[in-house]
């Protein structure tokens, strides 16, 4: 599962969660975890925390290694509450920051393989490693997607604050090929939705059974199997 940055935060406000949606969304995957289905592995994007925290440090310098920190620091902050939340409600994660695991572009999941095997749900987030000449950004939607390849799961989620795909006004239902949906990216750190689209593609081409986009409203369904948001389906 990933919780795009934008449907748990106001991306037009800096570092502002939208407690009503965090709430909505835990209760969800509360009710899914709760039920017959397990919740192998969440992934959360940075909204207005990360993408805030970036724009500042472009402006006071650059992503230079020393940056890293600030966009660090403005991760776990969104991190803690997201786990606190979804403790609350019985979804018991445990807190994988990426600057720990991930170097040179490689992540190591080990810890939070070992983590899935204890029957907890391991959390990561998109974040900041210092690297040679500056940081890297690692993507939450490139997270979720290793996520799902090497723990094996048949389903993967990226929910967001719009229903799905959306082109000229609807909801695209099915997507096999990123053709002509390569101007979807936002602008922001990570490049959007292009961005989240080229990972769906990749985590069907590579074996997961189904990959859906759908909005934050509709996530027990898309959870539960019913066909709603976007079936990305590279195969």
């Amino acid at each position: 599962m990933k919780l795009g940055g934008g449907l748990i935060t106001f991306k037009d406000k800096p570092y502002t969660i939208d407690r009503a949606m965090l709430e909505r969304t835990a209760s969800q995957l509360a009710a899914y975890s709760k039920g017959t289905g397990r919740l192998a592995a969440l992934v959360h994007g940075g909204g207005s925390f990360g993408h805030a925290a970036v724009a500042e440090a472009r402006a006071q310098g650059g992503l230079t290694p020393r940056a890293a920190p600030r966009v660090q620091l403005a991760m776990l902050k969104l991190a803690m509450e997201v786990a606190a939340s979804l403790l609350k409600y019985g979804v018991e994660v445990s807190i994988h920051p990426p600057h720990t695991f991930c170097s040179g572009g490689e992540c190591v999941l080990e810890t939070l393989k070992r983590d899935y095997r204890l029957g907890l749900t391991p959390m990561t987030f998109g974040d900041a490693v210092p690297a040679d000449g500056g940081v890297e950004i690692v993507s939450g939607d490139d997270l979720a997607l290793w996520l799902a390849v090497e723990l094996g799961v048949e389903c993967l989620i990226y929910a967001t604050r719009v229903p799905g795909v959306v082109k000229g006004g609807r909801v695209v239902p099915v997507i096999r090929g990123l053709g002509e949906f390569e101007d979807l990216g936002s602008g922001d750190a990570t490049g959007g939705m292009a961005r989240k689209v080229k990972a769906a593609l990749e985590a069907s081409r590579r074996g997961v059974s189904r990959v859906v986009i759908v909005g934050g409203d509709m996530l027990l369904e898309a959870l539960r199997g019913v066909n709603v948001g976007t079936r990305v389906d590279a195969r």
